[in-house]
């Protein structure tokens, strides 16, 4: 048997015995005898979010090996097959259904099998987290008060123990499984705010309600009792003056025409009046608070519009005012047109003769000497010179008449002058300051301090410039050229500002008692 048939049979029973082998005893490569669907517990499974899991395979040689994502996981995801109802998955992640809201007494399935073996089919139930408590937290200081602004976050906890913080309410993404709302005050882009009119807020007290969509048995409220230390302001004004039209701009003048002068700026609109204010300020004992409060009742006197406030003299204050609105600014005179263009100057062709000397072509014959070669008797060649006769063309001198036109051209016309730029309009004068009165009961005088009243007139309007001059025209092409026309003058401008309106009258005088505070709920049930 040659080395090479040795060779051959050698590799033949190698590979006979690995077919055995592989037949009859373990496998090249070890099918899975089972798996187990693997989950972390301390994940929220949430719907509209998102969570990991994992599979872990024991094979029949004893070997354990995992997906990518867990612990020591090295097995792609594409082994497997997953199906998921309430949810879907992509590489081990599964996207809960938002539709499985509220997620309480919920549950999405899991079914899993190696791709080659769906007889190792696996099934895992898993319930959804929801919350069992909640709390509303503000996190920056707010005035207990009618008005007050409150801003917070939100601590939650779930079933398995875990707790999340939301600190942007205003994120749609963490409000979203929330539902919002109040007594005696409104929530709105995340914050809530306490009803500006204190008539509408049931003994003293506002509150935030806050229920779970995910469990509907969950809810907290966070209940503020207002103590009325806020400083308050009232503010009126009255309207301010329209700005002045600008004046027209002139127009340009025709070839050789002056252009015309700009219109005048119009003046500013008077600013108006400030309002009369009246206000009434009693004081009384709070039962529920117990303590002395202010009862304020302001109202504009020229339109009726009725305001009410309640002070607590240990902090809380008014700021009253009603100002004369702002004289309108002067519009700005409009500018001059400019001169038209001076008209080019008349042209016309004259004719003369003028002499010119010019070159002629002459033909003449003349004799030029040539050498020309002969040959003698002998044979011998010997040159000779001989006359020829050559015709020549030579140029001559010759003076004639021609006749030559030429372009004459007049005097340019002269430019227009540019037009005048009209006056800047007058500012407007502020609006007066209007008339407030402060009442005060017997009892509310000593705090009379807390209640500040202003009066001041409108600021006058700023008196408008003048317009610009129209630049002068240039002057017509001619000989000589037309003189350019004078650049207009710019208008006048007054300089400064309006009159400012004249301050109201502050007014202090005393009243009878006249509040007597009722809880809302007594005045509903009377």
């Amino acid at each position: 048997m040659t080395k090479n048939l040795i060779h051959q049979f050698a590799l033949l029973s190698f590979l006979v015995a690995g077919i055995s082998w592989s037949v009859k005893g373990d496998s090249l490569f070890p099918k899975v005898d089972s798996i187990q669907i693997v989950v972390d517990n301390q994940q929220l499974i949430l719907p509209g979010e998102s969570f990991q899991i994992g599979i872990t395979s024991y094979y029949k040689n004893g070997k354990i090996r995992k997906t990518v994502g867990l612990t020591k996981g090295k097995t792609w995801w594409w082994k497997y097959k997953v199906e998921v109802s309430g949810g879907k998955i992509f590489a081990g992640r599964i996207s809960v259904n938002e539709e499985l809201i509220p997620s309480k007494g919920k549950y999405i399935d899991i079914k899993a099998w190696p791709r080659r073996q769906p007889e190792l089919s696996k099934e895992r139930f898993l319930p959804l987290n929801y919350e069992t408590k909640i709390e509303y937290r503000p996190t920056v200081d707010f005035d207990k008060a009618p008005g007050g602004l409150i801003k917070g976050e939100l601590l939650t906890e779930f079933n398995n123990g875990s707790q999340r913080l939301c600190t942007d309410l205003r994120n749609s993404r963490e409000s979203a499984n929330f539902q919002f709302s109040g007594e005696g005050g409104s929530w709105k882009n995340g914050r809530f705010t306490i009803d500006p009119d204190f008539t509408r807020i049931n003994e003293h007290r506002s509150s935030i309600i806050v229920n779970s969509l995910r469990n509907k048995t969950v809810s907290d409220t966070f209940s503020v009792l207002l103590d009325y230390k806020h400083a308050y302001k009232l503010n009126f004004s009255g309207s301010s003056g329209a700005p002045g039209l600008p004046g027209m701009r002139g127009s340009s003048g025709s070839a050789g025409n002056n252009g015309y002068h700009g219109q005048a700026g119009h003046d500013g609109e008077f600013g108006s009046d400030g309002p009369e204010i009246g206000v009434w300020t009693d004081l009384y004992r709070d039962s529920l608070l117990n303590c002395d409060l202010l009862y304020v009742y302001a109202q504009n006197l020229w339109t009726g519009e009725e305001f009410r406030y309640l002070i607590n003299p240990d902090g809380g204050k008014l700021d009253v005012s009603s100002n004369g609105g702002s004289g309108g600014f002067g519009g700005p005179g409009g500018n001059g047109g400019n001169g038209g263009e001076g008209l080019a100057g008349r042209t016309w062709i004259e004719k003369h003769i003028e002499k010119r000397t010019v070159k002629k072509p002459v033909t003449k014959t003349v004799t030029r000497k040539e050498k020309k070669k002969r040959t003698d008797t002998e044979g011998k060649e010997y040159e000779v010179e001989v006359d020829v006769q050559v015709t020549e063309t030579v140029y001559v001198d010759e003076v004639i008449d021609v006749e030559v036109e030429v372009v004459k051209q007049g005097p340019g016309g002269d430019g227009g002058d540019g037009g005048w730029g009209g006056h800047g309009g007058l500012g407007g004068q502020g609006g007066y300051g209007g008339n407030i009165t402060l009442y005060f009961t017997n009892d509310a005088m000593p705090y009379q301090y807390l209640i500040t009243a202003r009066s001041e007139g409108g600021s006058g309007g700023m008196h408008g410039s003048g317009g610009m001059g129209g630049s002068g025209g240039r002057g017509g092409y001619g000989n000589p050229n037309g003189q350019s026309g004078s650049g207009g003058q710019s208008g006048p401008s007054a300089m400064g500002w309006g009159d400012s309106g004249r301050s109201g009258q502050i007014k202090i005088s005393s009243t009878e008692e006249f509040f007597f505070y009722v809880p809302k709920e007594q005045a509903m049930e009377k």
